[in-house]
């Protein structure tokens, strides 16, 4: 069936259906080309993602109702798809090994793929909220336009760097397909002039940069535990970048 999306807007109408709770109608086949293409939007869509908690944060409320809505509101957008590959991950990641080290990953691999959450997952669930909601807090309005975006591009760094851990699912639909370079560039254009604009340049520049780097950490221990990437580790990984953007944010070193 011939496509009546245009063109230039398909990566971009993908990109948006896949990281947020949007249905966007593809029409036309989609190819696994088109899925790699869209990754290259991915901050993009992060941005967007962002300008939710970003307008809660604008309510005039106290901090800490304030803050829940914001959370609220984030987790909302995404339709806590990403929070899901969290707790997944939580859960797989911690099963006790077996003696067999091919036993143990083929075992944690059924655990991410299980629809129920054990104990780490509901732990770590609870436990990364809250820790977003004591950083939200204190956050300015823009930080969650500068951690949405940066976490997107996580994920897209994760899939080109990482094999896939199984044959089927979005880890071997992109894994080593994703365009990191694109995506970067991407990410560049929109966040230069949100950091040179920012209330402390400095401290917003180094919001970017422990956010990319907790999630390159995140993705490669998980990739080690899983023998490769799934789309949980790709939503974990944003987290885990979105969490420590956040904490740049925090008063360090006030009473």
């Amino acid at each position: 069936m011939p496509s009546h999306t245009p063109a230039p807007l398909r990566p971009l109408l993908l990109a948006t259906g896949m990281l947020t709770t949007l249905r966007v109608p593809m029409r036309g086949e989609v190819g696994g080309s088109e899925l790699a293409a869209a990754t290259a939007l991915y901050p993009l869509v992060g941005l967007g993602v962002g300008l939710v908690p970003a307008a809660a944060l604008c309510l005039p409320l106290p901090a800490l109702p304030r803050a829940v809505l914001a959370l609220a509101a984030w987790t909302l957008a995404t339709g806590a798809l990403h929070l899901d590959g969290w707790a997944d991950s939580c859960d797989a990641a911690f099963a006790p090994a077996l003696a067999d080290p091919a036993a143990t990953r083929e075992r944690r691999l059924a655990i991410l793929k299980d629809p129920r959450v054990g104990v780490f997952g509901a732990a770590g669930v609870a436990l990364l909220l809250l820790a977003k909601w004591a950083a939200l807090v204190y956050a300015p309005t823009g930080a969650p336009l500068l951690a949405a975006p940066v976490a997107r591009w996580v994920m897209v760094h994760t899939l080109h760097a990482h094999p896939a851990a199984r044959p089927d699912g979005l880890g071997a639909a992109l894994a080593g397909r994703a365009r990191v370079w694109e995506a970067t560039g991407v990410l560049v254009l929109l966040l230069a002039p949100l950091v040179v604009t920012f209330g402390d340049p400095f401290r917003a520049a180094g919001s970017v940069v422990a956010a990319a780097l907790a999630g390159w950490l995140a993705a490669g221990f998980l990739a080690r535990r899983f023998g490769g990437v799934t789309g949980d580790v790709c939503g974990a990984a944003g987290e885990a970048a979105e969490l420590a953007a956040l904490w740049v944010f925090l008063p360090w070193g006030s009473a």
